[in-house]
């Protein structure tokens, strides 16, 4: 066997090991937070500073943010990082179906935690960094774009 098969071997023991699943639970809430953190906070930044933050620099943000929790947590927990992602990988039989519940809880904490932290520190400002419809659009328009 080689050593490349041992490893594999390895990640897939430590993937099943149920003792993990707190250090995972906790990977997925911290990567959550950072990525809400970042994506969320380039357009409250962006508000409070009257434009002095690009929106190209608003866009690479949450893209570079990603790459990064993938590299120091990904082997952890996979960095789903997003409730859909947990989903999809349980649809495609790539994540078991019992660690969803825990996931999503936990990934939609996190990105609460983030706006609450936003909130505090910047204030209510640039709709914490929600995207809104635009004009001419309704809220149920947008509901089904987004649902789509």
């Amino acid at each position: 066997m080689s050593s490349v098969d041992g490893e594999s071997a390895q990640r897939v023991a430590t993937f099943r090991d149920s003792k993990q699943e707190g250090r995972r639970l906790f990977s997925e809430l911290f990567g959550t937070f950072l990525l809400v953190v970042a994506a969320a906070g380039g357009g409250v930044v962006a508000a409070l500073s009257h434009g002095a933050v690009s929106r190209s620099a608003e866009v690479a943000a949450p893209g570079l943010t990603v790459m990064a929790v993938i590299l120091f947590m990904g082997k952890i927990s996979g960095a789903h990082l997003n409730p859909v992602v947990s989903l999809a990988f349980a649809m495609r039989r790539d994540f078991p179906w019992r660690r969803v519940p825990g996931y999503v809880v936990t990934q939609l904490l996190g990105a609460t935690l983030a706006c609450l932290f936003l909130l505090a520190v910047l204030g209510n400002v640039g709709g914490l960094g929600a995207t809104q419809p635009g004009p001419g659009i309704n809220g149920w328009q947008a509901l089904l774009i987004e649902a789509l």
